[in-house]
């Protein structure tokens, strides 16, 4: 991932605003094409026979993207279906555009003020949204980024295919749209700000956002928590940090729920936060959670927002374990600054002496990337590795061997 969108995935999930959003000269050739790359100045042109090879577009880890906005650019993007369309202070002030007016967005970790600008078009691989209405954020979290993220206006005009696998996103045009598949049906709506789904966790009832902006698997907010005593049924020990939203730190308690389920498809022991926030999107009083991008990735997922459907095919990473990091290390996850943020106790990290606030400058003599992130530290237990570590002014190497943890 950029370090702009790392910024953004981190439990960005933000009550929407009003959306209008005008797809310029959609046009495919048969039933289920993709949308074509316009070129004329319509509203929503009616479906033509031309097929653009625009259609489908190359997304990193499934989900970033690249776009020009008012023909500049490319910025970094991410289709992030927990979000409205958000674009940072930074890139508005490159752009020289001029927010005004003035709100409050329901974010991750806390609330956060915005202003609103209208960006003429944007355009990603083809397709171009016209007339586009963008809260600008002016957080700490996003400090000096120039980036957007592209949300709900987009997924309320057309159906969107996300193939994780592949790292690709096709965009279909409505009116021709049928579903050709055999993935499990699952009906969403719009609910409080958020795209959401019913389904149920370990046998509960609840409604989940469905949120590919937030780097986490599955969150249960602090008052569906307090409800149903989550943290002694499943034994929670482990509380700290658990990602930061626009509106600040997170915290929580991990935990594994024993399943999730959504329409006929089941996903077994998920890593769960177990917020303790108060204030911020974990404190909803109708929306139980948020299913997030680790467990979306094992599915290609089409949202097909106006018929009221998301579909869900497995793919081959469907049922592989959701590891919790073996060295029992959470991360601020920016390899640039990889700052540990919380050490579970009894862990092979606090063997080893590692610190809150200590950062990991190599990891078996090499710099931190983004894959190593993701593969490092979820090694075979029993794997040894090699950290090198700042603390204050001063660098030490640690080892630590790998074991589980939760």
């Amino acid at each position: 991932m950029t370090k702009t969108v790392r910024l953004f995935i981190a439990n960005a999930a933000l009550g929407m605003i009003p959306f209008g959003l005008v797809i310029v000269a959609a046009r495919c050739d048969a039933q289920n094409a993709p949308v074509s790359s316009p070129k004329a100045q319509a509203s929503v042109a009616q479906p033509g026979t031309d097929v653009s090879p625009g259609a489908t577009v190359h997304a990193t880890h499934g989900i970033e993207l690249q776009a020009t906005i008012n023909g500049q650019g490319p910025f970094d993007a991410i289709l992030d279906t927990g979000s409205a369309n958000i674009m940072t202070a930074s890139l508005a002030k490159r752009l020289g555009l001029k927010p005004e007016g003035s709100g409050t967005l329901i974010a991750g970790g806390g609330n956060v003020a915005g202003q609103g600008v209208n960006v003429k078009t944007v355009n990603i691989g083809g397709l171009i949204m016209s007339d586009q209405p963008f809260t600008v954020v002016d957080s700490a979290v996003g400090d000096g980024q120039d980036g957007i993220m592209v949300g709900i206006q987009l997924l309320q005009a057309l159906p969107v295919r996300v193939d994780f696998e592949r790292q690709q996103i096709t965009f279909y045009d409505p009116q021709r749209f049928k579903y050709p598949g055999n993935g499990d049906a699952v009906p969403i709506h719009y609910q409080d700000g958020f795209l959401v789904a019913d389904g149920s966790v370990d046998g509960i009832p609840a409604v989940f956002g469905i949120d590919t902006g937030d780097m986490y698997s599955f969150t249960l907010y602090a008052p569906f928590v307090k409800q149903h005593n989550l943290i002694a049924q499943y034994g929670a020990t482990i509380h700290g940090y658990a990602g930061e939203g626009w509106g600040g730190p997170e915290q929580g308690f991990y935990a594994r729920a024993h399943a999730l389920q959504l329409g006929k498809t089941i996903v077994s022991q998920p890593i769960t936060v177990l917020s303790t926030d108060t204030q911020g999107a974990d404190v909803s009083q109708t929306i139980a959670g948020n299913i997030g991008l680790r467990i979306l990735k094992q599915f290609s997922v089409i949202f097909d927002y106006p018929h009221g459907k998301m579909y869900l095919e497995k793919n081959s990473n469907y049922g592989d374990p959701d590891i919790f990091n073996r060295a029992g290390l959470v991360f601020d996850p920016d390899p640039d600054h990889l700052a540990i943020k919380t050490v579970v106790p009894g862990s092979p990290g606090a063997a080893a002496g590692l610190k809150q606030d200590d950062v990991i400058t190599a990891i078996d003599g090499r710099p931190p990337t983004d894959d190593t992130l993701q593969s490092a530290f979820t090694q075979p237990v029993g794997t040894v590795l090699h950290l090198t570590v700042r603390s204050g002014g001063a660098s030490r190497t640690v080892s630590v061997v790998l074991k589980e943890v939760l």
